[in-house]
């Protein structure tokens, strides 16, 4: 490029139609309109992809969590490696367990950051273990729920133990917008009552009468979260994943075919 050329900017096409043009100085303004712009079905999309991004946000914490864990204690085995050899009495004898440690603890990092591209869309496994995703959710959302003094209590029907699943990452996902949905609605401590069957996932939640004294307290000192995972979100996030959720006042219901 020349010099003395000025770098380019960015303009309108001479080629752009007056309705085009319209949406450009709008969007310029601030003034735009996106339900009149945007199809009905992309703006579904965009709003599940919202939702799901906010509870990756929520779970990655455990996930980080996970991954340091096993690094961590790697460290740990390589600085008694170091401790070793500066004495300058190590034998192989003495550096076989540490050394087996540390292979095992990078081997079990590395396991867990490859797994991390099932969170990618349509990376997931076809087909998983029902109780495998439900264990999962758990583990995930066990630290925040008690948080907020919320216990999960679980039982695995018969039925459920060997059953399969065909959409694990949409199942996921609906699982972890149910706890974040209790993480959220609920002001005091509890514990959820989770029965897990073959073709269906029943929440309740169980209230003792010491957290109802506190409840009131709670709600008039309750924040407002601005990213919710309101009513309406689980149920867009339930509808996306071909899941029927029946909400009740003491808990909800997801069933699937």
């Amino acid at each position: 490029m020349n010099s003395s050329q000025k770098p380019s900017t960015l303009s309108k096409p001479d080629t752009l139609k007056p309705e085009q043009t319209d949406v450009l100085s709008a969007a310029e303004h601030g003034q735009i309109n996106l339900d009149n712009h945007i199809n009905p079905e992309n703006q579904n999309h965009w709003v599940i992809a919202g939702i799901k991004h906010e509870i990756f946000m929520r779970v990655f914490p455990s996930l980080r969590h996970g991954l340091v864990g096993p690094i961590s204690i790697a460290r740990m085995s390589i600085s008694i490696v170091r401790r070793l050899l500066a004495r300058g009495d190590a034998s192989l004898t003495s550096l076989n367990e540490p050394v087996e440690r540390i292979d095992q603890q990078l081997a079990e990092a590395v396991l867990g950051i490859r797994n991390l591209q099932n969170w990618e869309p349509g990376s997931k496994p076809q087909t998983q273990q029902l109780v495998e995703i439900i264990s999962e959710g758990m583990a995930l959302m066990t630290a925040p729920l008690a948080m907020r003094e919320i216990v999960l209590d679980y039982v695995t029907d018969a039925s459920a133990a060997e059953q399969s699943v065909s959409n694990p990452s949409a199942l996921l996902y609906t699982w972890l917008g149910v706890l974040c949905y209790f993480q959220d609605s609920l002001q005091q401590a509890c514990t959820l009552n989770i029965v897990l069957q073959a073709q269906s996932l029943t929440v309740r939640h169980d209230v003792s009468a010491a957290s109802n004294a506190r409840a009131s307290g709670r709600a008039a000192n309750a924040k407002v979260i601005a990213r919710a995972i309101d009513k309406d979100a689980l149920v867009a996030l339930a509808s996306a994943g071909d899941f029927a959720l029946s909400l009740q006042s003491d808990g909800l219901q997801l069933t699937w075919d």
